[in-house]
């Protein structure tokens, strides 16, 4: 029984590191397809032509794409599945995690911190300075009319970020704009749902409890957090972070990858997806 795991990127990527740490032993194949937007048409075609092994699933990012369950589980559709959270490198960020590799680098002098817990302050802190425009992000991908869209005015997409980043007035104005230039509902009607939208998102963002639960971690874009922590802490090697995060990488503790782990027993012995 041959099964077949599509997944965004390169054998380089993080999603191809993680993937393989969770199917093990399996008898899987990894099969890294670039970039999502491609990936879905490259898997219809796939399926058209029966070309494909004998079961396939394509495991992505939710992104923006995809409302954020209410439960920490996959999102099916189709064969495709959906992760929990925003990106695959929100996975990467622990507190402890990131505690170790300052340690183990002896960076701790340099940013002073010096426990698990002002690790955590210091992700609340580099959350809390992109939560505007997560909050915009999210606000466009409602009102967008197709998944195709970007989410951001930002060029170069996730993990640019506008500067600076507390002008909510202006880039609720830019965010609308990037609207407006691809919807065909009326302005009055968007604008109004937008402006609705937009505070919504604030509102949620805007808790203590929400940086306490380390909800950014699900909501917010992986690539826009490490940028915004990289600005926190200035010359932060985070390339060799990730290294070091994926070396010590441990998928059991998602309840969601346990359930893509739990797809991939039952598909490398049926020809059946569930």
């Amino acid at each position: 029984m041959n099964l077949t795991i599509y997944c965004e990127g390169t054998k380089r990527s993080h999603d191809y590191n993680l993937i393989h740490k969770i199917v093990k032993d399996k008898p899987v194949q990894i099969q890294p397809i670039g970039s999502k937007r491609g990936a879905e048409s490259f898997i219809e075609d796939c399926e058209n032509k029966k070309v494909v092994a004998d079961a396939f699933i394509f495991f992505r990012d939710r992104d923006f794409d995809v409302a954020v369950p209410e439960k920490p589980s996959l999102i099916k559709d189709g064969s495709t599945f959906y992760s929990y959270r925003t990106t695959i490198e929100n996975y990467l960020f622990d507190a402890h995690c990131f505690f170790a590799f300052l340690q183990n680098k002896k960076l701790n002098r340099q940013y002073k911190i010096h426990s698990p817990n002002e690790v955590q302050n210091t992700f609340i802190k580099a959350a809390k300075k992109i939560s505007y425009y997560q909050a915009l992000r999210h606000t466009i991908a409602q009102m967008r009319e197709s998944t195709d869209l970007p989410t951001t005015w930002i060029k170069g997409n996730s993990g640019s970020l506008p500067y600076p980043l507390d002008d909510k007035v202006r880039y609720r104005q830019k965010a609308l704009d990037k609207v407006k230039e691809t919807s065909t509902r009326t302005e009055v009607l968007t604008e109004e749902m937008f402006d609705a939208t937009f505070e919504a998102f604030c509102t949620r963002f805007d808790t203590e409890d929400f940086y306490l639960a380390s909800q950014y971690l699900i909501w917010f874009q992986g690539k826009d957090f490490a940028k915004s922590l990289s600005l926190t802490l200035p010359q932060f090697p985070m390339v060799q972070y990730y290294k070091f995060a994926k070396q010590y990488f441990d998928y059991k503790q998602f309840e969601d990858l346990v359930e893509l782990r739990e797809i991939i027993d039952i598909n490398s012995v049926q020809k059946q997806l569930p």
